[in-house]
């Protein structure tokens, strides 16, 4: 493949998912590129959603013209999400994409000399290893999910080693974030007796271990080679100290605690789902704790969704007469705390991003 073409793809996707998959924010992107000549190069991506792809067809039919298939090395190199577009033609057309300074590039290293990618190859074989224990019935939820955030980390580092700064600091953020989630599972597991207290404490310092090396990697690249870029801090705050956070934890303790009991024996798929659930507020609260707001209001949304979806499975529960809504009455406390404080911590982000 032409390494511009999959620079301005790889472009795409970061701003889909900097854009939580939206269609209406990222449409506006995909005229951008249409009238510079480059919609073409998005027609046989295959991650693309029907809607992406209406959009793409309908732009490449109306700007068909103007479409550049030539001399594509020519062109100025794609920025980022953050980047603004440049100004200056490109020497095989008029048309312009975003240009980003040479003096705000990084060294591409080898990735496996990295100390931080080793420790989270590390990490991701141990937790493999220690998940080969846990309960049969766990292996489609936690265990699938604790093995697909530790690999996030590693996957992240991997990527994140490339010229742009901008995209290391997205691929960081988003292997902090998988951390994160990586640390509220193991509470999980250590809540439900699937690891030792001396396992979680191993693994949570393996964990917070990559966190510190990726931290100091771009504290270090803000200070020296990101100048002028204004970067996000790379410091993100610790989650154990978020009360919301211990909350959902104790949540996850109820919920397991209730749905064990024999009247939800028969209900095998709700209690899947209140597990799914309830488990689903810890990692997204977890995973909200990085460097960039937009995922920071994202993640805090979607565990205001699990929280919402558990208070309908638990309605259900009582509507099947399972259990008593009486003796839900402190899971319902608790679940409507975490959720106000949520809120909040939302509304606060939407005051800062308009500010």
């Amino acid at each position: 493949m032409n390494k511009k073409v999959e620079e301005i793809q790889n472009w795409y996707r970061n701003e889909k998912e900097l854009s939580n998959y939206s269609i209406m924010d990222i449409g506006g992107k995909l005229k951008n590129l249409a009238e510079k000549g480059l919609i073409w190069v998005l027609k046989d991506l295959k991650d693309t959603t029907e809607s992406e792809r209406i959009v793409i067809n309908y732009y490449l039919d109306k700007y068909r013209a103007v479409q550049i298939y030539d001399n594509l090395h020519d062109l100025t190199p794609i920025l980022s999400s953050n980047d603004e577009y440049a100004s200056t033609p490109s020497k095989s057309s008029k048309h312009i994409i975003p240009l980003q300074n040479k003096q705000h590039t990084l060294e591409v290293r080898d990735v496996q000399q990295f100390n931080g990618y080793q420790k989270a190859k590390e990490l991701e074989e141990r937790i493999i290893e220690l998940c080969k224990n846990f309960p049969s019935f766990e292996f489609y939820h936690i265990v699938n999910q604790i093995e697909r955030s530790a690999e996030s980390i590693k996957k992240r580092i991997q990527i994140g080693e490339q010229i742009y700064i901008r995209e290391k600091f997205n691929q960081y953020s988003i292997a902090v974030g998988s951390a994160k989630e990586t640390s509220a599972w193991l509470q999980v597991s250590l809540g439900q007796k699937y690891i030792t207290q001396n396992q979680f404490e191993e693994l949570d310092n393996m964990v917070n271990h990559v966190i510190g090396i990726l931290t100091k990697n771009l504290s270090n690249i803000k200070e020296k080679e990101g100048k002028g870029l204004d970067l996000p801090s790379p410091y993100t705050p610790n989650v154990k100290n978020f009360g919301a956070y211990d909350n959902a934890l104790l949540l996850v303790e109820m919920i397991y605690e209730v749905t064990r009991r024999r009247e939800f024996w028969k209900e095998k798929d709700l209690v899947r789902k209140m597990r799914k659930q309830a488990t689903s507020c810890v990692a997204n609260i977890a995973e909200a704790h990085q460097l960039y707001i937009k995922k920071k209001f994202r993640f805090f949304n979607d565990s205001l969704k699990a929280l919402r979806g558990l208070e309908s499975s638990l309605e259900t529960s009582v509507s099947k007469g399972i259990t008593s809504k009486e003796s839900l009455k402190e899971i319902s406390e608790l679940r409507i705390s975490i959720r106000n404080v949520l809120s909040a911590n939302m509304s606060n982000i939407s005051s800062e991003r308009a500010s």
